[in-house]
């Protein structure tokens, strides 16, 4: 996935903020640090990275001026859809032989292991 992201000039990670403000552009640091489950230093150097490469701008929120909103730019939802066809490429890949009830049973488990991860 690491080689592949490389390929749009992205770093792991990276691509899910671009996700994420894709879903809900204009999210709060705050937000974004809940739904990525990350650091808020981690995600304020991404942000910082991301809006140098123009994929993102960070804007000060209209009713609070402590509050930072994140939007994608132009050229970051042109690298969204890029990203897609990616995930898309690397998702036939995984799955190429397996048969349709292995993608099922595949997807049970690994919804129940993110459940399990998401109760650490």
């Amino acid at each position: 996935m690491a080689a592949r992201l490389a390929t749009l000039d992205l770093f792991p990670g990276q691509d899910g903020l671009l996700y994420h403000l894709s879903v809900t552009d204009g999210q709060t640091m705050s937000e974004l640090v809940e739904k990525m489950g990350i650091q808020h230093a981690t995600l304020f150097n991404m942000v910082e990275r991301m809006a140098r490469s123009e994929l993102v701008r960070k804007d000060k929120d209209e009713t609070d001026g402590r509050t930072s909103r994140i939007y994608l730019t132009r050229q970051g939802s042109q690298l969204m859809q890029q990203l897609s066809q990616v995930w898309k490429d690397i998702e036939m890949q995984l799955r190429q032989d397996l048969s349709a009830a292995e993608t099922k049973t595949f997807i049970q488990i690994a919804k129940k292991i993110n459940g399990n991860l998401n109760n650490c």
